[in-house]
């Protein structure tokens, strides 16, 4: 049997480094990966959490305060009924005096005609075209679309919400239509410090998509896949919806801003959560995370590369000893000590050595090939 002697098994500590290298950068990439995977879904949980309770919130601060207004509006209607002109009157200007989110309330007769107004603005106008009077003299109702008045008193376009309801006379004929006109300032105040206060931007759309309120501090149209995701949604549901974007923002989305107390008037709401209402703890404990992950790992390919030079480095030599004597040449192995193999090894290739060496010590003349 011929024994091939031009097999190579030197380098193994160079291989076996590189394979655990491999293997330890492997792993440190695989458990990063993960970490940051479930940190990054976590994130976004909280986040949807965050924005979801929030817009919640903000939608029960503003229904709470609009609903306030109508309870206020029937009360008013119901007192009408049976109210003297000058009892009119003074209903209609103690109504636009109360906290400023009224403008102005006026009552108009069954065709149409003001017959009361606060401060006696409007009276003797036919109103009888106006959206807010046919849909009251009918049932309670919200416009859908907000008005645009001019204000006397500073010359500037204002916009308004106009709450209206049927107001039946004593023996219960329909005596007229009352009229709350809502300033969209104090809606957007309202909104402005609810938002505040819990870290949530509003944007409010009416039934035609344009804006009526945004309080963002910079008001750039919202995504078309965000608008075009959020007219799929349900128009019977007032519940909040995650809609999702790929611009790294946080929505939610309901078709009814309004609860069932109130009629729907078809605005949609949008809640946007602010960035910088979000915590910075969490990635900050990813990257920390991440950095042991690494620091571990480094650690470790040390050590193994320090225990398999300890342990390999012998071997090697022991290899190259091994393969000069099979070639003939006179070698004396080191004596290895890293591990009991080794030790094994080198002392079995001195006994070969000295067994096949001259007894004077001389090397052995390899033989001449035939």
């Amino acid at each position: 049997m011929t024994m091939r002697r031009n097999h190579n098994l030197g380098g193994i500590f160079l291989r076996t480094a590189m394979a655990m290298v491999l293997v330890v950068a492997a792993t440190a990439v695989f458990v990063a990966k993960i970490v940051s995977d479930r940190a990054h879904e976590y994130q976004v949980a909280i986040e949807h959490k965050l924005v979801l309770r929030g817009s919640d919130a903000i939608a029960l601060s503003f229904n709470t305060a609009l609903t306030r207004e109508w309870d206020s509006m029937h009360a008013v209607a119901r007192a009408l009924g049976s109210a003297t002109q000058d009892d009119i009157d003074r209903f209609m200007d103690a109504v636009s005096r109360t906290g400023g989110q009224v403008a102005w309330a006026g009552f108009a007769a069954p065709d149409g005609t003001i017959i009361s107004g606060s401060n006696g603005y409007d009276v003797g106008k036919n109103v009888s075209s106006k959206r807010w009077f046919r849909d009251g003299i009918r049932v309670p109702s919200i416009d859908s679309i907000t008005e645009v008045i001019t204000n006397a008193q500073t010359g500037e376009p204002e916009r308004y919400l106009n709450l209206s309801t049927p107001v039946k006379g004593a023996n219960g004929q329909k005596a007229g239509v009352l009229v709350y006109r809502v300033r969209i300032a104090w809606v957007r105040s309202f909104l402005f410090e609810a938002s505040k206060e819990l870290g949530i931007d509003v944007v409010v759309q009416d039934i035609n998509g344009d804006t009526v309120i945004d309080t963002r501090h910079h008001g750039t149209p919202l995504p078309d896949n965000l608008t075009s995701g959020a007219s799929l949604r349900s128009k019977s549901s007032g519940v909040f919806h995650i809609v999702d974007d790929k611009n790294g923002e946080t929505y939610a989305f309901a078709p009814n801003f309004v609860e069932d107390e109130l009629p729907n008037f078809g605005w949609r709401v949008f809640a946007v959560l602010r960035r910088d209402n979000v915590s910075t703890d969490l990635p900050m404990l990813t990257q920390v995370t991440l950095a042991t992950v690494a620091a571990a790992a480094l650690c470790m390919l040390i050590v193994t590369l320090v225990f398999l030079k300890l342990l390999l480095r012998p071997v090697e030599r022991l290899a190259r000893d091994a393969k000069s004597i099979a070639d003939g040449n006179y070698v004396f192995p080191e004596e290895a000590t890293s591990s009991r193999e080794a030790a094994s090894l080198s002392s079995a290739l001195a006994i070969i050595q000295s067994k096949l060496s001259p007894k004077n010590g001389a090397p052995r003349e390899p033989e001449p090939n035939p």
